[in-house]
């Protein structure tokens, strides 16, 4: 069976429009503010869109990690639909369904050289690329805005792979890796996966061993230690993503790494039970959590070590997808979640060629019969994982739809009840959010923001007294609690204690100088006690933290109309 190249463009092209098809309800999604888009929307408002100063804040910027290629895409975003996130949900559809076709097309040529017919070739690339496009896990990144450098690395990366094996020039290899590693810090993987693919099935370490394979990519490698080093730094600093040694000691993380290769095969193939959010576990730990993905993990990497001369694609495919993980897993473990899907966005495309090589030896062994069987469990898994996939895409609408399905699936996980107070607060439903901020205290008692929340609730409802002593003992925990100090001014406001404000939000200040709404505060404060010039100046700094800030702007043009 000969394949031309009109029925491989077709194919391609059938994946690209199947994928904009089935993800297009994303357009119907607005920003998710309390995970990140707020970030990247702000920005772009203060940059006014795809500026020269936009640019260089772009490439200059290290927080919380360096990505300036995605930023670039957001502030061009917004040059093109301005705050509609419909235009921003779209161009994150379309990226995903070019990766896609990309990775059809890397696979067809990598499959070249196995040991596969054209028609096996075909099925194989395109089925793998299939289910990379549908599978529920790639919900997040897709429906996610801020999942852009997910999705921008992937793109880079593919086409890194893929001109490495067709044999393009070296600078290509190389700029293509750059793009990568300027969208996301996981690209760091990619040098290995190459050295992964000489192994199985490019074979090119049976001529002159491994030496020279290290040796010429010696230039990737490098960039990789130092993008990996520079992420370190960066998300080390105070405020960063990092997780302090003293707060997750070794022996957890190396457990949640165990943790993070075993799920993402096993929700791979049942996709059932998909949170948002998966918290990381609070202790106690149940024995049985800790020892099941660690003697899983290690029996099959075992098995795969011992096996590698009679199946050498399983032991490529199995470290492809270590290498791919570990960067994302509990060894380098980065903000409250154990995992996240988006991070199996393309870690899953090594498990997926091991399934789809599986499915060739069964088909090859089987009767004509039980071939159309495996053909009707395919196409049924196919099915299965598309409407799993428009299931779950409404989730990621909006905070209180994100949310709700946290905690719905996790009762006592602290982030998800503590961002549901804000979504109630934002809602204005205060007996709800005071629920959620009561049940976050409860969880986390020594925790100062969890009375913070319950204070900001109490003061909404008018229980200033009760809300004081929450935000006091806020403050008792951490003292240098920039928000705890602004609530409690806010709070002392409302009863006319304005000296006393003013040095609470003095405090929060010199704690956190960019801090917008402890400008606004004090803005309000320095108006009541008739400072009027030293109000302006606060307004105008706000105004130039936040350009996007009616208050600000309203509070300005009174004072300046009224000199």
């Amino acid at each position: 069976m000969k394949i031309d190249r009109k029925t491989l463009l077709g194919t391609a092209l059938a994946i690209f429009a199947a994928t904009v098809w089935l993800y297009w309800p994303c357009v119907r999604g607005g920003f998710l503010m309390r995970m990140d888009d707020d970030e990247y929307l702000q920005e772009s408002i203060r940059w006014n869109g795809l500026t020269w100063d936009g640019v260089k804040w772009a490439f200059t910027t290290t927080e919380p990690y360096y990505h300036p290629l995605p930023r670039l895409s957001h502030l061009l975003d917004y040059q093109l639909w301005g705050k509609d996130p419909a235009g921003h949900h779209a161009t994150s559809v379309v990226v995903h369904a070019l990766n896609a076709a990309l990775l059809f097309g890397f696979l067809w040529t990598l499959l070249g050289r196995a040991e596969l017919t054209d028609g096996e070739r075909l099925l194989t690339a395109s089925g793998v690329a299939a289910v990379f496009a549908i599978h529920p896990f790639q919900t997040e990144s897709v429906a996610w805005m801020s999942g852009r450098t997910q999705l921008m690395c992937t793109a880079f990366g593919i086409g890194c792979l893929w001109a490495y094996v067709t044999g393009a020039r070296r600078w290509m290899v190389w700029a293509l890796y750059v793009g990568a590693l300027l969208c996301k810090p996981m690209a760091v993987a990619f040098p290995v996966v190459m050295l992964a693919i000489d192994y199985f099935p490019l074979r090119r370490h049976e001529k002159g061993g491994w030496a020279p394979l290290v040796r010429e990519k010696a230039a990737l490698l490098g960039l990789a230690a130092v993008g990996a080093a520079g992420t370190i730094i960066t998300e080390s600093r105070p405020g960063g993503l990092s997780i302090r040694a003293d707060a997750l000691p070794f022996v957890e993380r190396v457990w949640l790494t165990f943790q993070s290769l075993a799920f993402y095969p096993c929700r791979l193939a049942c996709p059932v039970h998909l949170s948002p959010f998966y918290p990381l576990p609070r202790e106690p730990f149940d024995p049985w959590m800790i020892v099941l993905p660690v003697v899983g993990v290690a029996a099959a990497t075992g098995l795969i070590v011992r096996l590698r001369r009679e199946t050498p694609a399983a032991m490529a495919g199995w470290a492809a997808y270590v290498v791919l993980i570990l960067p994302v897993s509990g060894l380098a473990q980065t903000g409250q979640a154990a995992v996240s899907q988006r991070y199996a966005y393309v870690g899953m495309v090594p498990l997926l060629l091991l399934a789809g090589g599986a499915i060739v030896w069964a088909w090859r062994r089987s009767a004509t019969v039980a071939q159309w069987g495996l053909a009707g469990l395919v196409a049924c898994e196919l099915v299965v994982f598309g409407l799993q996939t428009s299931r779950l895409i409404p989730v990621w609408h909006d905070d209180e739809t994100l949310w709700r399905t946290a905690v719905a699936e996790f009762p006592d996980s602290v982030v998800a009840n503590n961002a549901m107070v804000l979504v109630c607060v934002a809602h204005n439903r205060m007996d709800e959010a005071l629920q959620y901020a009561q049940r976050y205290a409860e969880l986390m008692p020594q925790l100062c923001d969890s009375h913070n929340n319950l204070g900001f609730v109490l003061a909404a409802m008018g229980r200033t007294t009760e809300a004081m002593k929450e935000y006091e003992q806020a403050l008792q925990l951490n003292p240098d609690y920039a928000e705890g100090h602004n609530n409690l001014a806010n709070t002392l406001m409302q009863v006319g204690k304005v000296q006393e404000a003013m040095q609470h939000y003095g405090a929060a200040l010199r704690i956190r100088p960019r801090y917008v709404d402890a400008h606004l505060g004090m803005g309000w404060a320095l108006t009541v006690v008739g400072k009027r010039d030293e109000a302006v100046q606060q307004y105008k700094q706000a105004l130039e933290l936040k350009p996007d800030l009616p208050i600000a702007s309203n509070a300005l043009a009174r004072l300046q109309a009224g000199r």
